[in-house]
């Protein structure tokens, strides 16, 4: 088995981009991220309870006592916010190449809340793109356990929702169920807190990056920018150490592609993804 974790991460009001993906780990690499992730948690100067890269960002919740105003933080505190996302990066990065393997699949807001307004649509994709974007996510695992052609299941762990939650693992055996190529490749599949799970947190830190890079390849959303146009130096030392492996987006013609073949109500048919082909070190591109 290889471990997959997932999260989300999303910009607000059916905007920019929202992204599922995470990271795929061997157990013993896992166990020690975990390890590792954990005891810098607990350091005297850190003192956290749990990482969360959007809380980083902002200054707020474990991090507001870091700033003195989360609204206005200043460029020595910035510093002191990086320092300590940076020190959780190399943990995520680790001693060896094989550490983890980074990945995700970005919906287009926009153009997604714009095609499910006919209800045919909507019957197909959802009220929001939250299981879109899980059961694409789901599949590119099982896409990456046939890319190694080691045997590998991928065993899943994603973070709980109040709204979603119930219904996951239902709508797991069904995407198994419609996807018979892909189910080969598919083990166990569980929830768990991203609060006290280390190795969630981790994910939510890689999808966080992912989403924030897709901002910068598409170029579409500037009030996203707010730091400039060019890539964030978390997702450089990500890719730099070689973690990132597959980022895909679905954009308008993804989804009415989709609605044409597939039936209201049912998971989603997507064993053709598990067709593709690349050489890229780093996969970018659209699901359509």
């Amino acid at each position: 088995m290889i471990a997959c974790h997932l999260d989300e991460s999303f910009d607000p009001k059916q905007e920019g981009i929202f992204a599922v993906g995470g990271m795929l780990t061997h157990g013993r690499p896992l166990f020690e991220l975990e390890r590792r992730w954990k005891a810098l948690r607990e350091k005297p100067e850190i003192k956290i309870d749990y990482f969360k890269a959007s809380e980083c960002q902002r200054g707020s919740k474990q991090f507001a006592k870091f700033v003195a105003d989360p609204g206005n933080i200043t460029a020595d505190e910035r510093q002191i916010l990086d320092g300590i996302w940076s020190r959780f990066l190399s943990v995520l990065c680790g001693d060896s190449l094989e550490h983890a393997v980074i990945f995700g699949i970005g919906v287009v807001q926009d153009d997604f809340y714009e095609v499910i307004r006919d209800d045919g649509a909507r019957a197909v994709l959802g009220d929001s793109p939250y299981w879109f974007a899980y059961q694409f996510a789901m599949i590119e695992a099982a896409f990456a356990m046939k890319y190694i052609n080691t045997g590998d299941h991928v065993a899943f762990v994603c973070d709980e929702d109040e709204e979603h939650s119930p219904l996951a693992p239902d709508v797991y055996r069904e995407l198994m169920r419609k996807n018979p190529n892909a189910a080969k490749h598919l083990g166990s599949f569980t929830t768990m807190s991203d609060h006290t799970c280390e190795a969630l947190q981790a994910a939510d830190t890689a999808i966080y990056e992912v989403r924030r890079a897709l901002h910068v390849s598409l170029g579409k959303w500037q009030r996203f920018l707010k730091d400039g146009n060019e890539l964030r130096w978390q997702f450089r030392k990500l890719a730099e150490h070689k973690l990132v492996w597959l980022i895909k987006y679905a954009n308008k013609q993804a989804f009415l592609d989709i609605v044409n073949d597939n039936k209201p109500g049912e998971p989603l048919i997507l064993d053709h993804l598990l067709s593709e082909e690349f050489n890229e070190d780093i996969a970018f591109g659209n699901l359509s």
